[in-house]
């Protein structure tokens, strides 16, 4: 029920016949009303249509009257001839007429050639022409018998002068002025008339005729309505042929010449003492003059009035008549078209991206619809080739720099990654012929080359190209601001350093490497291309960038790892040879040293081969013996540290690599086994000297006298090592000294107490 009463719903062919019939009815009814105001409209419209052309064309024959009047005076004041002798009656007396080659020119001279180039009756558009100095004194002046006015010999307060005067100050050696005389508007043309060095020696004023320049302009055609024109300037001067003057209501039209002089042309009604008018008004092309016409309305009023009969009204129903059947008509060549188009687009809303849109050649509306439609199916589909295309490429790119940080985060060597990466991002990136990546060194003053690709990059590593943060270059500028520099273009970047290794590059760009806000270093792409990086391609790289740069950390933290692991090693290797060492003074060397099976002839051979086994670190074999066995010595190897050779005859029957691989294995688990004994012979030793100790501090404890700790200490520190002779001296702060001695003999040893005399313990 809603969509019955929804017009826009309506199909359009039930649209325009109910459109038709709506206004056929309104048309019908009032039409005794109505009619006469539509006339009355169309009445109007016509006059102000009239008007507007007419006004138009009167301004194009003034304004064309004027300039060609301008271009006269410009043509005589550019003639050398003519130019030469204004020059020399501007100069006067104040020259030499030789020494500046003019001609000896007098006023009377001078008028006579403005009669007779300028002022020439039959096609003149001056009435007067006057030359006139720097102080505004007249020189020459030649009139038309029909001029204005009286001449004056000095015009310095006449508005031609003070605006010739003016525009040539501006730098301007022409102005166009208005005024008046005896209350008729005058237009007045000046070129400033210039010496050789250009100084401005005086004006040539012309006075441009209106009867013969800007009457015939305001006269309205014959056979139309009958109007009256004229033109005016912001000042009110007015210039109008004198028998519509006295038509000319004084100020009543300054909103309309305001408007003009404004730039705006246009038609407005408005009434002059109750008398309704249709007005026209625009400027006047090139002069400070708006054009005023005006036409009463009724004359177009009483011309639509006569148009009022039955006639005219039959008529106007017939042409609606005609209209409906029009409509009708349009609806059959409007409708298919639309439909057609309508079906085309659901196909590319579907995704038929490539379905044309029909009726695209029609030439009218419809036509350009279709057209507009087809120009966004095409710009649509662009678009879409398009992002696919830069998600294609940026897929690439990504991929690349996975491919790129992938291997740069596995690699552990920098140089071999570095160089590595380089290789890649030119392998990857079409538009990148050359990259490297620049370290910084430990100073950080320079930026070396470490990684470079080509042939190029082998002479620039070769000759460890380096070059000074913050030089004027890009890597020195990115290394100091710790941002990305681009070169679009090489040959006009300020900050881009020509490379004579790489003379073809044209866009540069540079990214610092950075971990935090520490700067480590740069990766420098270049391209043989202007304007090749994009934001796109940027933004893969400098995220590349960030990945190199944590890769350059982790290879170094690597290398630095390694480095500590080595020295750890070569210590713990130190620590146990050491340890070894001592631990076999201590001990004699027979009771380490075991024997299996026997040694007869060969015994000598055996003992070469343990030293080449030691020496050389690995198992060592000699020839088959006599008795068919195979001597074998295998080095005993804890911790990297060589202790020692283990020393077999084994059956040469059988003989082989798994021989070899179990006398190690067996050699390996003896060192460890060795390791085992001896640390659990020091842990031994270790709590046997910390029984001792704890037991001399207890017999210690329980003496209470200072003779008897000194007795108990002597006699114990002796038994605990074995001396023959303990001496203790206390020293007092006096410098006397108290001294308690013990002699340890072999009952010592045995743990028999040794009681020293009280005469030993001596105190002063």
């Amino acid at each position: 029920m809603s969509r019955l009463f929804k017009f826009s719903a309506y199909p359009i062919w039930l649209k325009i016949l109910l459109v038709l019939i709506v206004a056929l009815f309104l048309l019908l009814i009032p039409a005794a009303l109505l009619t006469r105001t539509v006339l009355a409209d169309i009445a109007l419209a016509n006059a102000a249509s009239f008007i507007s052309q007419t006004g138009t064309e009167q301004t194009s024959v003034i304004s064309g009257n004027i300039v060609q009047a301008q271009i006269n005076l410009d043509a005589f004041a550019a003639n050398p001839e003519y130019s030469r002798a204004m020059q020399s009656l501007l100069i006067g007396g104040a020259r030499t007429q030789v020494s500046i080659n003019l001609p000896d020119m007098r006023d009377d001279d001078m008028e006579a050639l403005f009669s007779q180039v300028l002022l020439n009756p039959a096609t003149t558009l001056f009435d007067t022409i006057r030359l006139v100095d720097r102080n505004g004194n007249v020189l020459a002046d030649s009139a038309l018998s029909t001029s204005l006015g009286v001449p004056s010999r000095n015009e310095a307060d006449s508005p031609s002068f003070r605006a010739a005067e003016a525009a040539a100050l501006a730098g301007d050696m022409r102005a166009l002025s208005v005024s008046q005389i005896y209350n008729i508007g005058i237009l007045e043309y000046s070129v400033a008339v210039q010496w050789r060095d250009g100084r401005v020696l005086g004006y040539l004023i012309g006075r441009i005729s209106n009867p013969r320049a800007i009457y015939p302009g305001l006269q309205f055609p014959t056979g139309g309505f009958q109007g009256f024109s004229y033109l005016e300037s912001a000042q009110g001067v007015i210039i109008s042929p004198t028998e519509t003057r006295f038509l000319i209501p004084g100020g009543a039209q300054n909103a309309l010449v305001s408007a003009a002089l404004s730039g705006v042309t246009g038609t407005q009604q408005f009434e002059i003492e109750g008398t309704p008018f249709i007005g026209f008004y625009t400027p006047v092309r090139g002069t400070p003059l708006a054009l005023i016409a005006q036409l009463p309305t009724a004359e177009p009023l009483a011309a639509a009035s006569d148009l009022f009969t039955t006639r005219n009204f039959v008529v106007l129903l017939g042409g609606l008549i005609i209209a409906s059947i029009v409509a009708a008509l349009a609806h059959l060549m409007i409708v298919p078209s639309m439909n057609r188009v309508r079906r085309a687009t659901n196909a590319v809303v579907a995704g038929q991206l490539n379905t044309a849109i029909p009726d695209t050649n029609r030439g009218d509306e419809l036509g350009r619809l279709a057209e507009s439609v087809e120009a966004m199916r095409v710009s649509y589909e662009a678009r879409v080739n398009t992002l696919e295309s830069r998600v294609a490429a940026r897929t690439r790119d990504i991929e690349a720099t996975q491919d790129i940080t992938r291997y740069a985060a596995s690699e552990r060597d920098v140089e071999l990654m570095l160089s590595r990466v380089v290789d890649l991002i030119v392998e990857r990136f079409d538009g990148i012929y050359h990259a490297q990546i620049f370290l910084l060194d430990a100073d950080k003053a320079n930026a070396v080359v470490r990684a470079s690709t080509g042939e190029v990059g082998r002479q620039l590593l070769q000759r460890g190209h380096r070059l000074p943060v913050g030089s004027v270059s890009v890597i020195g500028q990115v290394t100091e601001q710790g941002r990305l520099i681009l070169a679009r273009d090489a040959s006009t970047s300020q900050v881009h350093r020509r490379n004579e290794f790489l003379p073809e590059t044209r866009a540069e760009l540079a990214i610092p490497l950075k971990l935090g806000d520490e700067v480590i270093g740069a990766l420098d792409v270049q391209s043989k291309q202007s304007d090749v990086f994009n934001e796109d391609l940027i933004a893969v790289l400098q995220s590349m960038a960030e990945q190199i740069a944590i890769a350059i950390q982790n290879a170094r933290l690597y290398e630095e790892n390694n480095r500590r692991a080595a020295e750890l090693e070569l210590i713990n290797r130190e620590a146990t040879r050491r340890a070894w060492g001592e631990y076999m003074r201590d001990q004699r060397r027979d009771e380490l040293e075991k024997s299996a099976g026997f040694v007869a002839v060969g015994e000598g051979d055996v003992q070469g081969l343990r030293a080449r086994a030691v020496a050389e670190r690995r198992v060592i074999f000699g020839e088959v013996t006599e008795r068919n066995t195979i001597p074998l010595a295998v080095p005993i190897i804890l911790r990297g540290q060589v202790m020692g050779a283990v020393e077999w005859e084994v059956p040469s029957e059988g003989f082989g690599q798994d021989k070899l691989d179990l006398a190690q294995e067996l050699a390996n688990r003896l060192a460890v086994s060795l390791e085992n004994a001896r640390l659990f012979a020091e842990s031994r030793r270790a709590t046997e000297r910390e029984r001792l100790v704890n037991n001399i501090a207890a017999r210690l404890t329980t003496s209470a006298s200072l003779d008897d700790i000194l007795r108990t200490a002597v006699r114990e520190v002796g038994q605990a090592l074995g001396a023959p002779q303990v001496s203790i001296r206390l020293h007092s702060q006096t410098g006397a000294v108290k001294e308690s001695n013990g002699a340890a003999s072999a009952a010592n040893k045995a743990d028999q107490p040794v009681t020293a005399p009280s005469s030993e313990v001596q105190s002063s």
